[in-house]
C-alpha cells in the first residue's frame, strides 16, 4: 500500500468535513525538544495520548485545537520551529482529509497506517491539502517509493545510512547515544538527555552568571535601580543583552532604549528575571546548554500558566515560573542547588519545590514534569491545592512552548 496514490489522484476532499476545535481533555500530552547538529532546540515533538478516563474525540478535531491552542491568548506567535504532532492510538477520520497547518507543523504518521487503504486515502488527501507528514519507523524503512511521500522519517539513527529523507533519531536517551546519532547523519535528534552532558567536570560560575544571580537576589529585595544598573555595567555582555531585549519587539514602545534604567524600568522587576534565564543561556559557553535553556523556559512559563489557570495571584505565578525556569539550575552551571538558591534570596515555597519538592508550588512541578515524555503520563495530584482540568493543562503546555520558542529566537 501506498507504493501508488491511493484511490483516484484526482478526486479532491469534500469542504464539508472540515474539523471543528474540540475541548482538549480527553488528551494527555507530553512533549520533547527537536535538537540540531549544532546541538540547539529546532522545534519540539508533542505526543497526543488518550487519557483512560477520557472521551476519544475526532484526531481532525484534536488536531486542530492543539495548533489554535498555542495563540490561544493572543500573547505570543505561533511557534516559528518545527511543530512535529505525534497521536499515539488516535483514529484516522475523514475530515482529516481537509485538515490544514501552519507550514512549520507536521504530522507524524505510525508505518503501520499505511497497511490500512482507508486510513492512506485519507492521508494522501491531507498531503494535497499542504499538510506535511513524517513516517514512523522501528527497524526496517520502508521502499522508497513509499518514503518520496513524507519529509522525514522518525526512529533509530542507523537508518539514516540508507534512508532516501532525512531522519529525526530517536536514540537520544545519554548525551553520548545523542551526539552519536547526529554523528551518524540525523537531521535531528528526538528528546535531548537532561543530565549534565558535562558530569564530572568541576565548574565555576562565569562573572556573567554570578552577575545574573545578584541581579535575580536585588529583585527579589526590591532593590533600587541604581543597584541593578551597577551590576550590568560591570558586566558589558549583560548590559548590551539588557538593551537589546529593551528594543525588541515585545517591549520596544516608540524611542528607543538607550539606557539601563530605562531598559530596566520598560521590562520591570518581574519580568526582567525571566529575561535573565535567557541571558543565562547566552552566558553558558557549552553548547548542550541551549536545549536545557529551552526545557527550563517551557517548565517555567507552563507552571505560570497553571498558576493563573487556578486563579492564584499574578505574584503566585511569577514565582512558579522562577520554579520552574531553576529547575535545571545545578545542571546547567555545575553547581549544587542549594547554594544557588540561596545566593539567590528566593522565597521559601520556591526552595522548597525546588530542592525538596515539597510545599504549595510543588504539585504543578509534578504536573509539569510529567508533561515530558520519559516520565509517567501527567496527572492532576488529587491533593493539590489548586483546582485543573485537563484542558488547561494541555493549552497551558502549548502556550509555554510558543513562549519558549519566541524567547529563544532572540539568541
Amino acid at each position: 500500500m501506498f507504493d501508488h496514490p491511493p484511490g483516484n489522484p484526482g478526486e479532491t476532499p469534500n469542504d464539508d468535513t472540515t474539523p471543528e476545535p474540540v475541548a482538549l481533555d480527553s488528551l494527555a500530552l507530553q512533549w520533547q525538544v527537536l535538537v540540531g547538529r549544532d546541538r540547539r532546540p529546532a522545534g519540539v515533538r508533542i505526543e497526543l495520548r488518550n487519557r483512560p478516563d477520557g472521551t476519544p474525540a475526532p484526531l481532525s478535531s484534536l488536531l486542530e485545537s492543539v495548533v489554535r491552542a498555542f495563540v490561544d491568548d493572543d500573547a505570543t506567535p505561533f511557534p516559528h520551529g518545527m511543530v512535529l504532532l505525534a497521536p499515539l492510538a488516535a483514529a484516522v477520520d475523514a475530515a482529516m482529509a481537509s485538515w490544514k497547518a501552519p507550514r512549520n507543523v507536521l504530522l507524524e504518521i505510525p508505518a503501520a497506517d499505511l497497511d490500512d487503504e482507508a486510513r492512506a486515502r485519507i492521508l494522501f488527501e491531507s498531503r494535497g491539502q499542504g499538510l506535511r507528514q513524517a513516517l514512523r519507523v522501528q527497524e526496517n524503512v520502508p521502499s522508497e517509493a513509499r518514503l518520496s511521500y513524507f519529509q522525514y522519517v522518525v526512529g533509530p539513527s542507523s537508518i539514516a545510512r540508507w534512508a532516501s529523507i532525512p531522519v529525526l533519531a530517536t536514540d537520544s536517551d545519554t548525551p553520548a547515544r545523542a551526539n552519536v546519532a547526529l554523528g551518524n547523519g540525523a537531521h535531528l535528534v528526538v528528546g535531548w538527555p537532561l543530565c549534565d552532558p558535562l558530569a564530572g567536570k568541576e565548574r565555576e560560575l562565569s562573572p556573567s552568571q554570578r552577575a545574573i544571580f545578584e541581579v535575580v537576589r536585588l529583585v527579589q529585595a526590591d532593590a533600587e535601580i541604581r543597584a541593578l544598573e551597577k551590576v550590568f555595567e560591570a558586566e558589558p555582555l549583560l548590559a548590551y543583552m539588557l538593551l537589546t531585549l529593551a528594543n525588541s519587539v515585545a517591549f520596544r514602545r516608540g524611542a528607543p532604549t538607550a539606557s539601563l534604567r530605562q531598559a530596566i524600568t520598560s521590562i520591570g522587576y518581574q519580568r526582567l528575571i525571566k529575561w535573565l534565564i535567557l541571558i543565562l543561556a547566552i552566558s553558558s559557553k557549552e553548547g548542550p546548554m541551549a536545549p536545557l535553556i529551552f526545557t527550563t523556559l517551557i517548565r517555567g512559563y507552563c507552571m505560570e500558566n497553571l498558576c493563573l489557570a487556578s486563579k492564584r495571584p499574578r505574584q503566585e505565578a511569577d514565582e512558579c515560573f522562577i520554579v520552574g525556569a531553576f529547575s535545571l539550575l545545578d545542571v546547567i552551571t555545575g553547581q549544587p542547588l542549594p547554594s544557588l538558591l540561596g545566593e539567590a534570596g528566593l522565597p521559601a515555597a520556591i526552595v522548597d519545590a525546588l530542592v525538596f519538592r515539597s510545599g504549595p508550588y510543588a504539585p504543578l512541578l509534578e504536573i509539569v514534569l510529567g508533561m515530558e515524555c520519559g516520565n509517567a503520563a501527567p496527572v492532576i495530584p488529587q491533593d493539590s491545592p489548586v483546582p485543573l482540568e485537563f484542558d488547561a493543562v494541555n493549552k497551558s503546555l502549548l502556550r509555554s512552548i510558543a513562549a519558549a520558542d519566541a524567547m529563544l529566537a532572540l539568541l
